[in-house]
């Protein structure tokens, strides 16, 4: 298996939760570029991610936090101009098969207009080796970076936000091998500086892990 090249550090600080990894059952693990990506949130009181209603993406707890560089790099792309929208949030009293339904035929009008649209506002940065992360749905106008910066790994990049094909504020995260958000391969990560405090030893991060990250 491809392995990454380079150090990673976990692009967030705090206590996370991996809403989606690349577990054999994850929407990721079949999709090339994203074979080992994460979509981290933030769980709150009562194990809900949101308070409140969460009709609203400031009612999310992982809404507007920052997100940092995983590691030493040049950022080749950022997008920070597209509209974020609660129409893709889950309304109170929605079932969960109507919820999908709704919220696929959102995503597919997206997919319809493009590679941007499903990603919504993101940095790429390329790192040693010919590895790229990439930091996706992020908040409007919330880039701190611009194309051709140096970034030292921990630096702030932007904010996490709900743009793109997103059902709720989190961070979609990923290494590939190419500076191209959606047209290269992934690689799989293992990030320094972390705990899994429900893992019996350290490994490879997957769906439902809670990460603590330093």
């Amino acid at each position: 298996m491809l392995e990454s090249k380079n150090r990673y550090r976990f692009p967030l600080a705090g206590i996370w939760f991996i809403g989606a990894g690349p577990t054999a059952h994850s929407h990721h693990r079949w999709v090339v570029p994203q074979e080992f990506a994460l979509d981290i949130a933030r769980i709150g009181e009562g194990w809900k991610s949101f308070k409140g209603k969460g009709t609203k993406l400031t009612d999310y707890y992982a809404y507007g936090a920052e997100v940092l560089a995983a590691a030493d790099g040049t950022v080749r792309i950022v997008r920070s101009d597209r509209a974020e929208s609660s129409a893709d949030l889950r309304r109170p009293g929605e079932s969960q098969l109507d919820y999908l339904k709704r919220v696929s035929t959102q995503q597919d009008a997206r997919l319809a207009e493009g590679g941007d649209a499903i990603v919504g506002n993101y940095v790429l940065i390329e790192h040693e080796g010919g590895e790229s992360s990439v930091y996706a749905h992020l908040k409007t106008g919330s880039a701190r970076v611009k194309p051709g910066d140096r970034v030292r790994a921990g630096q702030v990049i932007g904010q996490l936000g709900s743009s793109g094909n997103s059902t709720e504020p989190h961070l979609h995260f990923h290494v590939c091998d190419r500076p191209d958000a959606l047209r290269c391969a992934g690689v799989p990560v293992n990030f320094e500086g972390i705990e899994i405090p429900y893992a019996d030893q350290p490994r490879a991060l997957q769906t439902g892990d809670i990460v603590v990250a330093k």
